[in-house]
């Protein structure tokens, strides 16, 4: 045989074991969503990128179930909070144009905002380490109704303006706020002197040729190929009637189609844009000399040895997860219209399919060192998410280390990878980091995402005198008043027209409504309690409320 024809014979066969290997990964892919099959119901469009090209594109279920339209990968769905990412885009165009810089002070663009005793930088609006408490929880816990009432970018100003406190000092820590990115817009509207749609079209989409993707900037305007987003109750399907008009931090519409080129985009396929790629995957270091995983509105963390490019997103009506890694040319985009479907647990099971032959799974960084396995003793005991109620409990049974949260039906378990670090046997992207330092204990992290615990001491419910803390408390933040009572000897909260809701002891002077909320009394010299400090979603840090002396 000659050597071109044994060459010819060679490659031959490796194309035929490249078409095997992809056939079968489109297979498993497609036994994997088959549940999502399913007549009369809302659900998802799946991408899938592998070694730079699409190896898979198809829709389940309906956009719009009042006229039985089904999904496709042009459908036009929410993309929530991936949504970031374009709005980081456009900062990078006006940092290209020197009309701004990473340095800047937020107050030069935005001179109505309070002066805090550090100044916030457009860099911590970016990776989340401004310290700014989330909007959506502080009108949360204002009792403001989303189904009734409207709200906008300037809502979200007026709101962040009135707060007297941070979460933490710029540059501190990640503490994930979509205020955030609200003002980011608000900024990138101010410098451009064009709302946020039309200069990231100008600028990023029209040049990359994504066009069908928006930021919605106004009501009444007509979108081919939109899904509705639903959420499943008992008697059935129901979608939003919200009429907000926030964007920055959310409120984009993109299909699976054009969510592909932005992943190529990430992956440094398409040279032009080399440098946006690698803007967004650049990460800070916090003031502790830690390097952030929360880049530009982009999630950096490691999954199996590789650099994963993560994001999530969860609305009304709907989930999305984007998931890219540059090293493959992996790229994986989930956007569902069922607020029930778990877009990022699908991203992280396709991804699961396409790694799932590869022998990489040694970490190649500082974590991958060699380390002893620990005891489980010193990781044990009773944990509190700091400025939330919910709590975690870690314990050993038939030797594993298993965590079990207050939110949460059943424990997982846990296994070690690097010193003083685990991460769920079911799920390697949520890890658990127990490495020493003076403000927490525990981080939980979900793809990069980092939710911060304290060792706590649980009150004994029996000894709490729980009509010492009844009253009324107004907050000048958030404008809001408490009013909390007692009955059957259990403390109770209504405001603003809200239902009653139970609280719980959690520690001392403590209480929670088993929703992330921390209710903490203050009590002057004489043990009497003078005021609240609010604490929300590990995003919202002590608003202060005063007791009333008149009722």
């Amino acid at each position: 045989m000659s050597i071109l024809r044994y060459s010819c014979v060679l490659v031959c066969f490796f194309l035929c074991r490249i078409a095997t290997a992809q056939k079968d990964v489109i297979q498993k892919i497609d036994t994997l969503l088959e549940v999502y099959d399913v007549k009369d119901t809302p659900g998802l469009s799946v991408k899938v990128i592998n070694n730079g090209k699409s190896i898979y594109s198809r829709g389940f279920g309906l956009s719009n179930l009042d006229y039985n339209i089904k999904n496709s990968d042009s459908t036009i769905f929410s993309l929530a909070s991936i949504a970031k990412q374009f709005t980081a885009s456009s900062i990078w165009a006006l940092i290209n144009e020197e009309k701004i810089n990473l340095e800047d002070d937020i107050r030069t663009y935005l001179p109505e905002f309070p002066e805090y005793e550090d100044v916030i930088k457009i860099k911590h609006l970016l990776n989340h380490t401004s310290g700014i408490r989330n909007y959506h929880t502080l009108m949360y816990l204002a009792g403001f109704d989303y189904d009734a009432s409207y709200y906008d970018n300037n809502t979200v100003l007026e709101l962040a303006v009135k707060q007297k406190g941070l979460n933490n000092r710029p540059g501190e820590k990640v503490s994930y706020s979509n205020t955030n990115y609200n003002l980011l817009a608000i900024i990138v509207e101010r410098i451009s002197g064009q709302n946020l749609n039309d200069y990231l079209k100008l600028k990023i989409l029209r040049p990359l040729k994504i066009n069908s993707t928006f930021v919605r900037v106004e009501h009444g305007k007509s979108i081919k190929n939109k899904a509705v987003g639903y959420q499943k109750y008992k008697d059935g399907f129901k979608f939003s009637t919200s009429n907000q008009l926030s964007y920055g931090a959310g409120s984009m519409g993109s299909s699976a189609n054009d969510m592909a080129i932005w992943m190529q985009m990430l992956n440094e396929q398409i040279l032009e844009f080399k440098p946006l790629a690698q803007f967004l995957k650049t990460t800070e270091v916090l003031a502790s000399g830690e390097k952030t995983k929360y880049a530009r509105g982009l999630m950096i963390d490691d999954y199996k040895g590789y650099k994963a490019v993560t994001h999530s997103g969860f609305g009304f009506g709907g989930r999305s997860q984007l998931i890219t890694i540059a090293e493959k040319q992996i790229g994986i985009i989930v956007l569902t219209n069922s607020q029930s479907i778990d877009a990022p647990r699908v991203g992280y099971q396709i991804l699961d399919i396409l790694l799932s032959n590869n022998e990489k799974i040694i970490v190649e960084n500082e974590d991958s060192n060699s380390f002893n396995k620990q005891g489980f003793n010193e990781f044990i005991g009773e944990y509190k998410e700091i400025n939330s109620d919910m709590t975690m409990t870690l314990f050993v049974e038939n030797n594993t280390l298993k965590s079990k949260g207050s939110m949460g039906k059943t424990s997982v378990d846990l296994i070690q990878f690097a010193k003083n670090k685990f991460h769920r046997v079911q799920s390697e992207n949520v890890k658990y980091d127990f490495s020493p330092s003076s403000t927490h204990d525990m981080i939980i992290s979900f793809g990069g995402t980092p939710f911060y615990f304290e060792r706590a001491k649980f009150i004994d419910k029996d000894i709490v005198v729980v009509n010492e803390f009844e009253g009324y408390f107004y907050s000048e933040e958030i404008d809001v008043k408490y009013r909390f009572y007692t009955e059957e000897n259990t403390l109770k909260l209504t405001y603003n027209g809200k239902d009653t809701i139970i609280l719980n002891p959690i520690q001392l002077n403590q209480f929670g409504n088993n929703n992330r909320t921390l209710y903490h009394f203050v009590k002057d010299e004489n043990n009497l309690v003078t005021g609240m400090l609010l604490s929300c979603d590990g995003t919202v840090k002590e608003i202060v409320f005063k007791k009333e002396k008149d009722h």
